[in-house]
């Protein structure tokens, strides 16, 4: 029930789907630094969490 209620105020602060959040949430309370996603913004800080897209591609 944490995971659902921590996973929604994400998704409503970000304007993020329920599943983003839900990952974001859970490598939160696992107390990890960083998720990798191409669906998420690159380099983006939600909540402590740095997304980080494995195919960006900085010129």
């Amino acid at each position: 029930m944490e995971l659902f209620n921590r996973a929604t105020g994400i998704k409503e602060r970000f304007g993020l789907s329920c599943w983003d959040a839900a990952i974001l949430t859970a490598a939160q309370m696992l107390g990890c630094e960083a998720v990798y996603s191409e669906d998420m913004s690159h380099q983006e800080d939600y909540d402590g969490i740095q997304v980080i897209n494995p195919f960006y591609n900085e010129k």
